[in-house]
């Protein structure tokens, strides 16, 4: 159970993440069990796919080693879905000039793109008061798809080109 690692300014890899989430795996299984924490024995019931904000006045390492494990478990999974959001950008790219095209590509991948939360950052509450924070920065080259994917969404919304 070593967060150390990623108390750091460095950019974190994805390799490099996949390799510490395999080593603290047993830990993660463990403490899923022995964990006080209401949030995470609610997930551990249901593995419901939202998880709401710690609220406990204190949080304790063991609680902010299970969230950082599963926010980067959810990242390394984000990212096997690069070459997807790959297909997804070029395919919008062919139809870029097409007003009907882009409309009916929006309409195609709204919902994915509603879904899609992806921040070169990660942000861990270490503590409430004062506030600090675990910060952990992704190589976003490695998401490089996911990040222009989000982008287009972006663009087409925001300059109202597309009105939702």
């Amino acid at each position: 159970m070593n967060l150390k690692k990623f108390d750091s300014n460095d950019v974190f890899k994805v390799a490099i993440i996949k390799t510490w989430l395999i080593d603290n795996h047993n830990s993660f299984q463990y403490l899923l069990n022995e964990i006080s924490c209401n949030k995470w024995k609610v997930w551990l019931e249901d593995k419901a796919t939202h998880i709401y904000p710690c609220v406990c006045s204190k949080r304790d390492q063991n609680c902010i080693f299970i969230e950082t494990y599963y926010k980067l478990e959810e990242i390394v999974e984000l990212h096997s879905k690069e070459e997807y959001f790959n297909t997804l950008v070029e395919s919008y790219k062919l139809i870029a000039q097409d007003k009907k095209g882009v409309l009916d590509w929006y309409k195609k991948y709204q919902s994915i793109a509603s879904e899609l939360v992806f921040e070169a950052e990660l942000s861990i509450l270490i503590q409430l008061e004062p506030y600090k924070s675990l910060k952990i920065k992704l190589n976003e080259n490695e998401f490089r798809n996911i990040i222009e994917f989000q982008s287009i969404f972006n663009e087409l919304e925001y300059n109202q080109i597309i009105k939702p």
